[in-house]
């Protein structure tokens, strides 16, 4: 079982603790601490103590009767030892050790290649000619306008088109289609004036062009002025006429403040490639912060790694200490019921020296 100790360092950060342990494990030896002590090192002593004469001897300078406690307790420290496994944790620190490191040199690599890119890009970006921002940003909101003549004229284009006979919804989306297109013409139109090369070949480029727009406009003004009752024409003629000239208004309106206030064709190829160098610095930005966030989670995650095989190892030394400390009571609890039980009440020799260190089997680990 792990139990976790959380401990706030500061208002915004805090120090997670986690430490190993198990419960039932220590439990069990506890309990079979209390069997040795209790069914053996006390018995022992008492049977010892109550020969006649009194064993160990006086003079006695090598403990030859308590080695069942030994034993007992050594066999405790086997068991733990296959239970816990730790003598292995070694070999896994390095072996996550090597993999994180084949995966560091491999983001690396990634983030080195990535880091020379956005250089190379951003000194791109830095070389290109971006006089022509404040310009674009004020167009920007410029096109609000044109967004609203598209609004005005889809709902007038969609009124004609339900006089056609089409659904409500339909109407709508045409006439929507009718005001993107608009808006397109508007946009591109100085530049496809500008294909010509001559004064005369630009005029006749934009009489052909508003020409073909009027009799398009023209068609939708008919059908404006028509009821599907009577089937009939209001007016003398000049209904058409109107709703024509309305729709050709608002495209010159639209052309002239693309002319105006937008970017020239040169000026659109300048600050095309501009935001094309910089969207794409972007990216390489994004890349880089994602391969350092990733160099970070790969060192976190063999860092956590390493510590939580090392805090086995650790529980497996102070499990072994623990054992330890408890062969150190049975053994003691086996003097003194000795001496309590001695008819000669004197201490053998042996009683006095330390008592000797369990077989060990953590003594080669790296903690």
């Amino acid at each position: 079982m792990k139990t976790k100790v959380k401990n706030n360092v500061t208002e915004n950060n805090s120090i997670t603790v986690f430490r190993y342990k198990m419960e039932d494990l220590e439990k069990k030896l506890n309990q079979e601490h209390e069997e040795i002590k209790n069914g053996i090192a006390i018995p022992l002593g008492k049977d010892l103590g109550n020969m006649q004469p009194s064993k160990p001897e006086v003079d006695c300078t090598k403990d030859v009767y308590s080695g069942v406690i030994n034993g007992a307790y050594s066999k405790m420290m086997m068991s733990i030892k296959k239970e816990l496994q730790s003598e292995i944790e070694s070999h896994h620190i390095i072996a996550d050790k090597l993999e994180a490191d084949k995966k560091l040199e491999e983001v690396e690599a990634e983030l080195e290649k990535a880091e020379t890119d956005y250089r190379l890009k951003k000194r791109e970006l830095e070389s290109c000619d971006k006089s022509h921002e404040k310009k674009a940003k004020r167009y920007k909101w410029t096109r609000s306008l044109l967004f609203f003549l598209v609004l005005v004229d889809t709902l007038i284009s969609g009124t004609a088109l339900q006089a056609m006979g089409y659904p409500l919804i339909t109407s709508y989306i045409l006439g929507f289609a009718i005001g993107v297109g608009i808006f397109l013409v508007a946009e591109y139109l100085p530049e496809i004036i500008s294909k010509g090369k001559t004064l005369w070949q630009k005029r006749l480029i934009t009489i052909l062009i508003f020409t073909g727009l009027f009799i398009v406009f023209y068609v939708l003004g008919v059908f404006r002025t028509t009821t599907f009752s009577g089937n009939t024409v209001f007016g003398n003629g000049a209904g058409p006429l109107y709703f024509a000239c309305l729709n050709l208004f608002f495209t010159a309106v639209a052309t002239l403040v693309v002319f105006f206030a937008g970017l020239t064709r040169e000026e659109k190829k300048i600050w095309d490639k501009y935001k094309t160098a910089e969207g794409e610095a972007l990216e390489l930005k994004k890349e880089v912060d994602t391969l350092k966030a990733k160099i970070t989670d790969i060192r976190k995650e063999q860092k956590e790694s390493e510590l939580a095989r090392k805090q086995i190892q650790i529980y497996a030394h102070d499990i072994q200490e623990l054992v330890q400390r408890l062969y150190e009571e049975s053994q003691k609890t086996f003097y003194s019921t000795n001496c309590i039980h001695r008819s000669d009440g004197k201490v053998p020799k042996f009683f006095e020296d330390d008592i000797p260190m369990l077989p060990s089997f953590y003594s080669s680990f790296s903690i």
